[in-house]
């Protein structure tokens, strides 16, 4: 029996103005994170090849969304288009979002005092590369590149792989400033 299958045409803007905040802001609430929350407020601009999205979240719970720039980005995160398009087909654009679902009080310390630009170089099972940069507080140093397959920055996404084990176990390359991408971790730990 062959496997059935359709192909979805997404629209980019509706997906990041409407679909991702409502994703976001669920799962924020299904969490019980807004007493953890208050008092916060998180800047972040997705640029997704030229085009601007940007997400004012305060309280974890209240989405300002606009397009185009805002002031003062806690991180800044820039994909292609292309590499959006396979992480969606691939069925993997829940790491474009992972960050703010699981934002903790923690993660939002972590992203108000780091500075510097991480490089994430994720190998698509089709051998193409997807790259996600993510810059924090407007700093370009120090930097790092990070690059892991795809699986394997699922498994960080979800919770069910820490960057560090994978850096030890050698599935997980690091250049750069390592102490830098040390100061990552926290953002990807559950």
């Amino acid at each position: 029996m062959s496997e059935q299958a359709f192909t979805i045409h997404v629209d980019v803007k509706e997906l990041m103005t409407e679909f991702v905040p409502k994703l976001v802001q669920e799962y924020i609430e299904l969490r019980g994170a807004q007493e953890e929350l208050k008092g916060t407020e998180l800047r972040l601009t997705l640029d997704i090849s030229g085009s601007l999205y940007s997400y004012v979240i305060k309280d974890g719970m209240n989405f300002d969304v606009t397009t185009g720039e805002i002031d003062s980005p806690h991180v800044r995160i820039s994909v292609s288009l292309e590499s959006m398009s396979k992480m969606v087909d691939m069925k993997n654009i829940d790491m474009l979002i992972g960050m703010q679902k699981q934002l903790t009080r923690k993660k939002f310390e972590v992203l108000s005092g780091l500075q510097g630009t991480a490089v994430f170089q994720m190998k698509n099972p089709d051998d193409s590369v997807s790259e996600i940069t993510a810059t924090f507080n407007r700093a370009d140093t120090p930097g790092a590149t990070l690059r892991l397959s795809m699986p394997e920055a699922n498994l960080i996404s979800c919770g069910k792989e820490s960057p560090v084990n994978l850096f030890m176990s050698g599935k997980m390359k690091i250049e750069g400033d390592m102490a830098f991408a040390m100061r990552l971790q926290p953002l990807f730990v559950a």
